[in-house]
């Protein structure tokens, strides 16, 4: 059955209103309660959702720089602890661990688009939108849902990070002392 214009409509503000209400709470989030995980399930503890955050130690593996592979190390380590470790306690490491992913996110994307083709930066969706997915589970108190986009987050975020990691520090801009500090 063809959908109408009429529902299309519909779920486009739909989609409006759930990434408005996303960007809303993560930058409540990030600046204030930050003790506590954010969910709203009883026992939220999944290996798969929590263990998945080491896939932010492999833009480590990518990059030539010491300080990088330190960031990346860190929030490998920031987002286990948060997301296994800690998830059903209130502990200050939820704040850092969002804190230094809204940084990492943005530090990437601001990095892609000044040392490759802006085109490229459309990658971030890919991680985002399994965010955004999660942060829905979240709200539709949904965690199984949650369990799945967290991990698919963790997953392809690691990934695109170190792919993009490797490619400005090994093809666009081998040797060039100026990338040094990005």
């Amino acid at each position: 059955m063809p959908r109408t214009k009429e529902s299309r409509v519909a779920q486009a503000k739909a989609l409006r209103g759930g990434l408005s209400s996303v960007v809303s709470n993560h930058i409540t989030n990030i600046s204030s309660d930050l003790q506590t995980s954010g969910l709203p399930f009883e026992d939220s503890k999944s290996r798969w959702a929590g263990l998945s955050g080491y896939m932010y130690a492999l833009p480590a593996l990518a990059t030539p720089f010491l300080w990088e592979k330190g960031v990346w190390i860190l929030q490998a380590l920031l987002s286990v602890t948060a997301d296994y470790y800690y998830v059903n306690d209130i502990h200050m490491v939820h704040g850092v661990d969002r804190i230094f992913a809204t940084y990492n996110t943005i530090r990437m994307i601001l990095i892609v688009a000044a040392c490759m083709p802006m085109w490229t930066v459309v990658f971030a969706l890919i991680p985002l939108s399994f965010y955004y997915h999660g942060a829905l589970a979240k709200k539709n108190i949904d965690v199984q849902s949650w369990i799945f986009y967290h991990t698919l987050w963790h997953i392809s975020g690691g990934l695109l990070c170190a792919i993009f990691t490797y490619l400005v520090r090994y093809v666009y801009h081998m040797g060039d002392p100026a990338y040094e500090t990005i």
